[in-house]
């Protein structure tokens, strides 16, 4: 175990062995994924889609569920509210995807 506390000012909890690169507990990750795809998804509404900008959201969707998956299968959270955080993660990252493959349908049809 790391010895290295989150980097969020403030925090004293420990982030777990899967966010040790990133210094992250595991509520500070979970508000990150959220502000992030909300980021991502205004950016999908507010301008025409580039093909950068869909390439950034297919792999941030694809790293970040599957950093999920190994927190809910090697070393799922114990609080119930930091699973249920975990499972809205896993569902704003799912609607994001969606987005992105309906804009570029729309841009394929224009």
């Amino acid at each position: 175990m790391t010895t290295t506390k989150c980097k969020v000012g403030g925090c004293t909890t420990f982030p777990p062995p899967v966010l040790y690169e990133q210094r992250l507990c595991l509520e500070h990750y979970l508000a990150d994924i959220h502000d992030r795809t909300h980021a991502f998804a205004r950016q999908l509404s507010n301008q025409e889609t580039t093909k950068e900008l869909e390439a950034a959201i297919v792999q941030f969707v694809v790293l970040t569920a599957a950093k999920i998956a190994v927190i809910g299968t090697q070393n799922p959270p114990q609080d119930q509210l930091l699973r249920g955080k975990l499972l809205n993660a896993m569902l704003l990252l799912a609607d994001l995807r969606e987005r992105a493959e309906r804009n570029e349908k729309q841009e394929e049809t224009r």
